[in-house]
């Protein structure tokens, strides 16, 4: 291989790939073309269930002209362990150009091909590779453009505003609304208007209009059908615009998921709601679908439920998920969503 060309490769697992959320990507080891260092990034579960493959060149230049090809081989074992190519794309780009000296190159160093397979397409494929198959990535460079000066960096730390709103929740400090939640008796949780307020229509319409809330602020405000680690931890994703830590990582935690999910939509949060989905659905299974279905529709998340209704009428899930205990429950509570899945399985 010549000093121009280079080229990186490495499995992947399609059998696995949508257990991934959209924005994991696998990085490929560094390597060297035409004088740049460059890497491979593929998305195995980008937008739309599609692997996605792109080049990122590493370094500072200007105008590197580059052929990239992208291939994804299977090794077929009826041939004797050749390879072949099983979907192959190759493209010219000019990474890092710039139209103006004062224009950001940086823009046009990561490049590729978004759609490069459906995972489906990856499903159908049938090699004995046992759920394998290969991405092989080559880069020629074809001119190579202009080295930029190394410049003196200055290292950014990540944004902490999370931690420190976290720590103001944890500390009570400077506290100006006091919740009363569930039972009477319980202690209250102190929190700021002016956080909550910034964080959901509902609470700025609470303190800030005619309610009482607004009108009587040193009386603590009362939460009915909610439970106090419920609004807490919906009170720590509005500080901290996260789940709290470990939060939905086992599947014995779905009715807690459940719960702030019904609280993300009771007051306007609609990113909680979203991550509660996204969680929800990770941990779905035979036996709890129907539960997360009725939670979806119940508190009006159509994502999930449209990805609960695409998981039972799957092959092989509708008859054990029609022998469950909650799908009958909910088809009698809930006809319209038995219209909805029996017009996905094509049935009268």
């Amino acid at each position: 291989m010549s000093d121009s060309t280079g080229a990186a490769e490495f499995e992947l697992n399609y059998l696995s790939i949508d257990q991934y959320p959209c924005d994991h990507v696998f990085h490929s080891d560094i390597f060297s073309a035409g004088g740049y260092e460059w890497r491979i990034a593929c998305y195995p579960n980008d937008v739309g269930s599609f692997v996605s493959v792109f080049l990122e060149l590493m370094d500072e230049a200007k105008n590197v002209t580059a052929i990239f090809d992208a291939a994804i081989t299977g090794n077929d074992q009826l041939a004797a362990g050749a390879s072949r190519f099983l979907w192959h794309r190759r493209a010219v780009h000019v990474f890092g150009f710039s139209n103006s000296p004062e224009d950001d190159h940086r823009d046009n160093d990561f490049w590729g091909f978004d759609q490069f397979v459906h995972q489906r397409d990856l499903h159908n494929y049938d090699a004995r590779s046992n759920g394998r198959v290969t991405v092989r990535c080559s880069v020629l460079v074809v001119d190579d453009g202009k080295r930029l000066p190394m410049k003196k960096g200055i290292a950014v730390p990540p944004s902490d505003i999370g931690d420190d709103l976290g720590g103001l929740l944890d500390s009570a400090a400077l506290t100006d609304v006091s919740f009363v939640v569930g039972d009477d008796q319980a202690a209250p949780l102190r929190a700021h208007r002016s956080v909550l307020a910034a964080r959901s229509r509902v609470f700025k319409a609470m303190f800030s209009g005619p309610m009482l809330e607004a009108t009587s602020p040193s009386s603590p405000v009362t939460v009915r059908d909610m439970d106090p680690e419920t609004f807490m931890a919906m009170l720590r994703f509005i500080y901290t615009d996260d789940l709290p830590a470990g939060l939905g990582g086992d599947p014995g935690e779905d009715e807690a998921l459940r719960s702030l999910l019904a609280a993300a939509d009771r007051y306007a949060l609609n990113r909680l709601k979203l991550l509660c989905a996204r969680r929800l659905l990770d941990n779905v299974s035979v036996d709890t679908v129907a539960a997360v279905l009725d939670c979806a529709d119940t508190y009006n998340c159509p994502e999930l439920k449209t990805e609960c209704i695409n998981f039972v009428v799957a092959d092989g899930n509708f008859k054990k998920v029609a022998l469950t205990d909650g799908f009958l429950e909910l088809m009698t509570r809930s006809p319209s969503i038995l219209a909805e899945i029996r017009n996905r399985l094509g049935r009268p």
